[in-house]
């Protein structure tokens, strides 16, 4: 695996952008929880939205002690640190709004108990991992040559908001 960073903000957008679920980790009491969360495209100034319950655990929680952890791993792996906050916002929401979202919530966007987490980064880490035949190959080539196989590319960006 190549550690540094060669890729982009643009190009790690890219990889958060195909990722379909997100766990967000947040402070309790000190202690750090986490759970999944259905994730969306981060919008065109890299923050990245999540619906939940105004009256939400998470939502307290971010109100709190506003520092988060996102990590994703659908093929890319990614890990966000950034600073949360719970925004009620129906324009924004309307805008957000898919038929999953209506499904897991059982209401409209605009209904007063529906809010949106706002994450922006401060950091993102990252692992572009290859295609799965590219890591069997690479794992049969490192066992036929004792070299290292090819784990992929990873590094961290600092994202200037």
């Amino acid at each position: 695996m190549t550690e540094h960073n060669e890729k982009s903000l643009d190009e790690v957008m890219e990889l958060l952008a195909k990722q379909h679920v997100a766990m967000l980790a947040t402070i309790d009491d000190g202690k750090i929880v986490s759970r999944p969360m259905g994730a969306m495209k981060p919008d065109e100034d890299g923050i990245l939205w999540f619906f939940t319950t105004a009256d939400s655990d998470k939502a307290t929680q971010i109100n709190a002690d506003n520092r988060v952890n996102l990590t994703y791993a659908d093929g890319d792996y990614l890990s966000v640190q950034g600073t949360a906050e719970i925004v009620q916002d129906a324009a924004k929401q309307k805008e957000l709004w898919s038929k999953p979202v209506e499904a897991w919530l059982q209401c409209e966007p605009e209904d007063p108990r529906v809010a949106l987490i706002k994450v922006t980064p401060d950091t993102i880490g990252y692992w572009d991992t290859p295609t799965a035949v590219g890591s069997t190959l690479s794992m049969v080539k490192g066992l036929v040559t004792n070299d290292q196989p090819d784990g992929g590319e990873a590094g961290v960006i600092d994202v200037d908001n």
